[in-house]
């Protein structure tokens, strides 16, 4: 809270798609491994791949949306990625 303003309905609009578009596409890559820190990883790397764009209720967006093929192909790449270079042994 900032002087009585709570900021917690701020969120990047992404967030729940990329959750979304991870749910769908992991089941495509049976040798991930599914582990916490990879999954958080392709999470993070996800949304840092994409502008991002932050809302509140009644905010109105005024630039270019990414499409959901935009944000599948991103998803596919930090998959990808994390399977190539996990954190962990």
């Amino acid at each position: 809270m900032i002087e009585g303003v709570s900021l917690s309905n701020i969120r990047n609009r992404y967030e729940i798609k990329v959750i979304d578009k991870m749910k769908q596409i992991l089941p495509q890559y049976p040798d991930f491994d599914g582990c916490s820190l990879c999954i958080e990883d392709v999470y993070s790397l996800s949304l840092s791949r994409m502008p991002a764009v932050y809302t509140h209720r009644g905010s109105v967006i005024l630039h270019r949306t990414l499409t959901e093929k935009d944000i599948e192909e991103v998803v596919h790449y930090a998959i990808m990625k994390v399977m190539m270079q996990p954190k962990h042994g």
